[in-house]
């Protein structure tokens, strides 16, 4: 990303968030009181103040430095006593925010798990499915009731317009909470705590370090963010600035029932669709649960009936198709019915009573005499003979020729006897060193996990929940809602933390094409992985073309602009601006998403499309070829339950131009050097996409000119001042002319 694009990016959300929240977003509050509050938690006792915790034999060290509108500070924690002792909960008390009358507090909240982030009311401590809030109970007997955030909070007062972040910038040495508790009345702040929890044994004249903190105020929560993750990404040093990946994850079309002859023929036909490309994408074949012998997890090797010449042979297949094997792997659980379960049984994760851990997983049944339920039992990651497991079997499966692993059921372990010695930052980082020694520097994905204890390890992380399959919109739109909700809210993280997986697009299975339009327009917009999962073998050319219309991926995400303004449970991001550079100019996504049961209408203004006030523009709708309007002020658009518009707009300038193009979401990223030639009454531009495409070109007119006669045979021009025109692209760069003539 360019700076320019950059400053772009940040100042035009900022301009729309200032326009709807009377907040300019250059402004900065005041920063309140540096100083901070330590404190340690040993069971129900909590020890507050530099002065209490030296009395009780405990250093505390902060070290500060500026940051954005605020501090960054260095934290650790020292035993000064003669033995060692455990502590459960280290943290600081920040400085307070000012009190002010009628407030209206909204926070930014992620659960820091691939499954619910989003923005809910202060107020809103009642029971909540996606993220309950915390009910403590205190010395004095008192039960206060809180939000608790993993790893970041963003906070924003949507009466005043103020402002302020809260974040650690990795979890290193722990999981990091940051906690907002409210007043008695829930309408201000009392206070908020930074805290990172610990749970093992600080050995005598030993000091524990802890994460770095950021707490910063402002006036736009969004750029807030945004400044955020960069310092995120700064801190633990990864670049994440690969070629998209894009293709197939076999789960939704077929779950375990899978076998090679299954995996070439989709092969063949992801080929065709995701190939060609002038802009270089990773194509990914990722074999999901069910290449495993019999299905079983813990013995990794395939199943001989169903994968007779082996993963190595299958490798060698793809590669002839261009593309790579990806695998599904769970490497910290095992069934019961796998070959080596015994083995594995004497290295489980044991409780606190001796017994192994075991939960019941439901994910089989497609094959036969294979029951859907089944439980499993968890390795213990503190056993160097576990670690030892871990590295042969990913080095086995990357001599096979595997280069991306999905490793779902992220549920990293250690006995209870063993949680004294080591915590979970310590546990994440050993198992990261044996994961990376044995694949280097292939891809790892982590799926159904504590997200933010990837960071710094991971190269991308599954963000929400599943989305599940596609073809029952009434009942599972409710769902879908929150999990979209979900990868907007952390559109700040995408290639700063890791590369955002938004979940595979379902677009058949009969569903309605409205549907597929939804799952399809998420994805694209969320500028992580573009993989489809589906029987493509019985998709027809039609639906393959929705997906064809999103290519080549575009590798950045969309900025939800309605994020703070609608909470939830009442309300989700609806509406998403992309900024994109394109042959036409600087160019603005806006994706504009009803997931109701009834149909409405939005409200566009200018600025959210990129355009300053009081000039005049034509808007598109990309979908459906639907010219919206000439406009020169806000407009309204209606979006039918359950469905999406996407939105380009272009000025009306003083010569023809170009507005979109029908096989780019973006309308616009694969069109290059675009320009009209006055003296010859030339649009001339070069599509950089695949060739043999049949798109439409779109565009605005200009008072003085028209199409030239031969022109309207494969185009046509409206009341409204625009056009489009019909091409058939020839090549991986394939120029254009249109021709214009004067009136």
């Amino acid at each position: 990303m360019t700076t320019s694009r950059r400053e772009f990016l940040k100042g035009l959300g900022g301009a729309y968030f200032a326009a709807t929240s009377g907040a300019h977003p250059s402004e900065v509050g005041e920063f309140p009181d540096p100083e901070l509050q330590p404190f340690v938690q040993i069971g129900g006792t909590r020890i507050r103040g530099a002065r209490d915790l030296l009395a009780n034999g405990w250093q505390f060290t902060v070290t500060s430095e500026e940051f954005v509108g605020g501090r960054r500070y260095r934290l650790a924690i020292r035993n000064a006593a003669g033995r060692g002792r455990t502590v459960d909960v280290a943290g600081v008390v920040l400085p307070p925010i000012r009190p002010a009358r009628k407030r209206q507090w909204r926070l930014f909240l992620d659960s820091g798990h691939s499954g619910w982030c989003g923005v809910k009311r202060l107020e809103a401590l009642g029971p909540d499915q996606y993220l309950q809030p915390i009910k403590e109970r205190q010395p004095d007997g008192r039960t206060v009731t809180f939000h608790e955030s993993d790893m970041e909070v963003a906070l924003w007062d949507a009466r005043t317009g103020e402002s302020a972040l809260v974040g650690f910038l990795r979890q290193r040495h722990g999981r990091n909470m940051v906690r907002v508790i409210p007043n008695a009345e829930a309408t201000d702040i009392s206070s908020i705590e930074a805290v990172q929890q610990m749970g093992f044994e600080i050995r005598p004249g030993g000091e524990q370090p802890m994460d770095p903190l950021i707490f910063s105020v402002g006036r736009d929560p969004f750029a807030m963010l945004e400044t955020y993750g960069d310092a995120v990404a700064k801190y633990h040093g990864r670049r994440f600035d690969g070629h998209p990946i894009v293709g197939m994850m076999t789960w939704y079309g077929y779950r375990t029932a899978i076998d090679e002859t299954i995996v070439l023929d989709n092969a063949e036909l992801i080929a065709d669709l995701f190939s060609d490309y002038p802009q270089e994408m990773q194509i990914m074949m990722l074999c999901d649960h069910g290449w495993e012998e019999n299905a079983n997890w813990g013995y990794w090797e395939p199943d001989k009936k169903r994968f007779h010449h082996g993963m190595k042979w299958l490798a060698e297949q793809l590669q002839k198709r261009g593309m790579s094997l990806g695998l599904w792997y769970t490497p910290f659980c095992a069934t019961q019915s796998a070959e080596n379960y015994r083995h594995l049984l004497a290295l489980a994760s044991l409780d606190s009573q001796g017994k192994p851990r075991t939960t019941k997983v439901c994910a089989w049944g497609q094959l036969p005499g294979q029951p859907n339920c089944m439980p499993v039992i968890f390795l213990d990651g503190g056993k160097p003979s576990v670690q030892k497991i871990w590295h042969d079997t990913l080095v086995r499966m990357k001599e096979w020729g595997t280069v991306y692993w999905k490793l779902d059921f992220f549920n990293l372990q250690t006995s209870a006897s063993n949680r004294r010695k080591l915590g979970d930052g310590n546990l994440y980082a050993e198992t990261y060193r044996t994961f990376r020694s044995a694949v280097g520097t292939r891809l790892l994905n982590p799926c159904s996990c504590d997200t933010n204890l990837q960071v710094g390890y991971c190269d991308s992380a599954r963000v929400a929940a599943d989305v599940g399959n596609s073809g029952n919109w009434t009942e599972s739109m409710d769902s879908y809602r929150h999990a979209m909700g979900t990868i907007a809210a952390l559109w700040f993280k995408h290639r700063k933390f890791w590369v955002n997986d938004p979940d595979s697009i379902q677009f058949a299975k009969g569903c309605s094409l409205p549907e597929a339009r939804v799952r399809a327009t998420m994805v694209a917009m969320s500028g992580g992985h573009v993989m489809v999962s589906e029987d493509l073998r019985r998709v027809d050319a039609e639906r393959l073309e929705i997906v064809r219309r999103l290519l080549p991926a575009y590798p950045h995400a969309a900025r939800p602009l309605d994020l703070f303004q609608n909470p939830f449970p009442e309300g989700y991001p609806a509406i998403w601006s992309l900024p994109v550079r394109t042959g036409f100019g600087f160019r603005t996504v806006l994706a504009v998403f009803n997931l109701t049961s009834e149909p409405r209408v939005y409200e566009v203004t200018p600025s959210m499309l990129g355009i300053e006030k009081g000039a005049e523009f034509l808007a598109l709708e990309w979908w459906q070829y639907r010219w919206l309007g000439r406009f020169r002020e806000k407009f309204k658009v209606g979006v039918p339950a359950g469905d999406v518009a996407i939105i380009h707009a272009q000025l009306v300038r003083d010569v023809p131009c170009g507005l979109s193009v029908s096989h780019h979401f973006t309308g616009g990223y694969i069109v290059e050097e675009a320009a009209f030639d006055s003296s010859t009454g030339e649009l001339r531009g070069v599509l950089a996409t695949k060739p043999g495409l049949r798109l439409v070109l779109f565009g605005t007119q200009a008072q003085g000119w028209r199409f030239a006669t031969r022109e309207t045979f494969h185009g046509i021009e409206n009341s409204l001042g625009g056009w489009q025109s019909e091409i058939v692209t020839t090549s991986k760069r394939t120029p254009f002319t249109i021709q214009f003539q004067k009136t």
